[in-house]
C-alpha cells in the first residue's frame, strides 16, 4: 500500500538528498520534456542514457515496447533500495514523448510501492490501486533473477540458455569499464574448477542483449565482473593453476555504497559463484538459493 506523498507535478528545484527520475533515450540525448529539465537543472549528462547522473536518474523509454523498459525500472528500484539516503522523485516516465499511457507504465513500478524512498506520480499510484499488486514468490524470484542474473533473462524464463555465445575472447577493451573503487573488501575463498570449465570462463562474457546486466573478462590472474549498463566493477577474483584444475583464492567485492549497495559477504560470494558457474554451464541452483532467500 502506498502511504506517502506523490511526486509534484512541477519540479523546479531539489533538496540535497532528492533525485529527479526521468524518462530518457539510450543515446542520452536529453533534448525535450523532463529529460531537458534534468539536463538543464539537475546534472543529467549528455550522452548518458541510463542511471544516476548528478541529482537525476535516467530510465530509457524510447527503445521499443513496454517490456524493453522493465529491466531498467527493475534496476532503478534495486538501486533505490540500496541507497536509502536518497529520495527518488519519479516523473511520469514514458508518458510524454515516448507515447505510452499511465496504465502501461505504472505496473512496472509495482515493487516500488514498498520502497519508502521512491516517490511515485499520483496517476501511477491510481493505476496500481486498481490492480492486485501483491507479487507472488515466483514473481519476486523472477524479478531478482532478471536484475542479478547474467545473460538474456527473456531466454532464461523461456527455459533457454541465457548465456551469450562465446564467439570471441573478451578483453578489458571489449567494454567501457570503471576501476574497482578503493572502498572494497577482500574475502578469502577456496573454490576449485576444472581446466575445461576455466577455458570457457577465460573466453569472458560480452553482453548480447539489453537484459544482460554483466560484462566479464579474465586476465592472467583474475576474473573481473562489471555491471554492463554502468561499467561499475563489482567483483575481482584471483585464481591460480593447481595441477589439472584451477583454484579461486580470493574475491574482492565493491563496497562503494553509491555503486553497489550490498554489505553481505555470503550473498556476494554466492552471486559471484552463481554467475561463474552459469558461464560454463554448471548447476548454480544452490548459489541462487542463498541469493534469493
Amino acid at each position: 500500500m502506498y502511504n506517502r506523498v506523490y511526486t509534484p507535478e512541477r519540479i523546479s528545484e531539489l533538496k540535497k538528498n532528492e533525485i529527479f527520475v526521468f524518462g530518457s533515450n539510450l543515446a542520452g540525448h536529453h533534448g525535450g520534456g523532463a529529460a531537458r529539465l534534468a539536463y538543464n537543472r539537475f546534472g543529467a549528462v549528455w550522452g548518458q542514457g541510463v542511471g544516476l547522473q548528478g541529482q537525476s536518474y535516467a530510465i530509457p523509454t524510447m527503445q521499443g515496447g513496454v517490456e524493453t523498459i522493465r529491466p531498467y525500472v527493475d534496476e532503478f528500484i534495486r538501486f533505490a533500495e540500496q541507497h536509502p539516503q536518497y529520495k527518488f522523485l519519479v516523473t511520469r516516465i514514458g508518458c510524454g514523448i515516448a507515447g505510452f499511457r499511465d496504465a502501461e507504465i505504472a505496473p512496472l513500478f509495482v515493487q516500488a510501492l514498498k520502497v519508502e524512498n521512491i516517490i511515485l506520480p499520483k496517476k501511477f499510484v491510481a493505476e496500481l490501486d486498481e490492480k492486485d499488486t501483491t507479487p507472488s514468490s515466483n514473481e519476486l524470484r523472477a524479478l531478482k533473477l532478471w536484475t542479478m542474473g547474467a545473460g538474456n533473462s527473456a531466454k532464461r524464463f523461456n527455459g533457454e540458455n541465457p548465456i551469450p555465445a562465446k564467439t570471441k575472447v573478451a578483453t578489458k577493451d571489449s567494454w567501457k569499464t570503471l576501476p574497482m573503487p578503493d572502498s572494497n573488501t577482500s574475502i578469502p575463498i577456496n573454490v576449485m574448477i576444472s581446466r575445461e570449465a576455466m577455458d570457457i570462463v577465460k573466453m569472458g562474457h560480452i553482453p548480447s542483449a539489453m537484459e544482460d546486466h554483466w560484462f566479464m573478462y579474465c586476465d592472467e590472474t583474475s576474473i573481473r565482473y562489471y555491471r554492463s549498463w554502468t561499467g561499475i566493477c563489482i567483483f575481482v577474483a584471483q585464481y591460480e593453476e593447481c595441477g589439472e584444475q584451477y583454484r579461486i583464492t580470493e574475491l574482492t567485492v565493491n563496497r562503494e555504497q553509491e555503486q553497489y549497495g550490498s554489505t553481505d559477504d555470503e550473498h556476494d560470494v554466492a552471486l559471484f559463484l552463481a554467475l561463474l558457474t552459469e558461464e560454463f554451464g554448471g548447476d548454480a541452483s544452490e548459489f541462487w538459493k542463498i541469493i534469493l532467500k
